[in-house]
């Protein structure tokens, strides 16, 4: 089990990186299509001086199109994350319009810094079902003004991204595993240093030790090649083979030891990577799940499974609280 400390370093790493959103794997830039439309539609009931809440809005993709939908300067966003955003975007706005979106990291969905009635509307994609819905769905009711609405998009069980997580996960799984190809990195990369001079060139050639490394790495190597065809999300797989072939080279050119300082960053990247994709896997609704989040949040709420390019992303919820 992952302490919440290693969740939060997991994802203020990711969000560092600059992706704007949690399926970067799936989605280029911020997303389109159906998820668009959806938030679209949403954002254009806002009336002037109403202002949004973003629930664990990781780099701001609502808070982004809420800017490009809607240019209102007195409709603005407060978007929260537990971890610490880092939307690189957001400096090419013009200044007018940044200014009215702003981020709040370190903030728990659980524990908001805002007055009682304080939005019009609350939203969040792909983050409310991660928090304790009891303790985050109260303290979304406190800040939300009557009549107030609420429109999420949550990770649906049986959806693209889950199923991509799941395959992802097997693949560090196998990269990870003892003698895989992470270990099998680590004992090539002093062998590459050796070769650098003729005499450890030389040697080399009458290692049989060596030559059963070398063996064993190409061997994995195919064996990726392979898993690759097979996968619905390879990425990862092609992603540790550039890298692998990149440690390689720094090993040439820089020795074992910084190859090797940097065989160990990759090793934590990965591991991040799978404890936010369990994460994702762990938190994802099944039609129960859902139908228990709608009557939390109130009881004429309505759920919808929401499609993109013929696949399943995710469930939708709308509600208004009335006044």
């Amino acid at each position: 089990m992952n302490t919440a400390q290693e969740r939060r370093r997991a994802w203020d790493g990711y969000w560092a990186s600059g992706a704007l959103h949690s399926c970067a794997g799936s989605f280029d830039g911020n997303y389109g299509g159906a998820i668009a439309s959806f938030w679209r539609e949403t954002f254009m009931h806002l009336q002037p001086g109403e202002r949004v809440l973003d629930l664990a809005c990781g780099n701001g993709p609502l808070g982004r199109l809420l800017l490009e939908c809607r240019d209102d300067a007195s409709i603005g966003c407060d978007a929260v994350d537990l971890a610490t955003p880092s939307p690189r975007w957001l400096s090419e706005m013009p200044a007018a319009q940044a200014a009215r979106l702003r981020f709040h990291g370190g903030v728990a969905a659980e524990s908001l810094p805002f007055d009682d009635g304080r939005f019009a509307l609350v939203t969040s994609q792909y983050g409310l079902e991660y928090t304790d819905l009891a303790r985050s769905v109260a303290e979304l009711q406190r800040v939300l003004r009557r009549p107030g609405r609420i429109a999420l998009l949550v990770h649906h069980a049986g959806s693209r991204p889950v199923a991509l997580a799941h395959d992802e996960i097997t693949h560090l799984d196998w990269l990870g595993a003892e003698d895989g190809l992470l270990d099998s990195v680590a004992r090539i990369v002093p062998l590459v240093d050796r070769a650098q001079t003729p005499q450890g060139r030389a040697a080399l050639a009458q290692d049989a030790s060596a030559e059963r490394q070398r063996q064993h790495f190409n061997s994995l190597q195919q064996a990726l090649s392979r898993r690759a065809e097979a996968s619905i999300c390879p990425d990862v797989l092609y992603e540790v083979r550039d890298a692998a072939a990149r440690l390689f080279a720094l090993a040439g050119g820089s020795g074992s030891s910084a190859a090797l300082e940097g065989l160990g960053r990759l090793r934590r990247h990965l591991m991040d990577s799978r404890i936010r994709l369990e994460d994702l896997c762990r938190c994802a609704l099944d039609a129960d799940g859902v139908a228990a989040l709608s009557q939390r949040l109130a009881p004429a709420a309505r759920t919808a499974e929401l499609h993109e390019s013929g696949h399943l992303m995710g469930w939708t919820l709308v509600a208004t609280l009335p006044g």
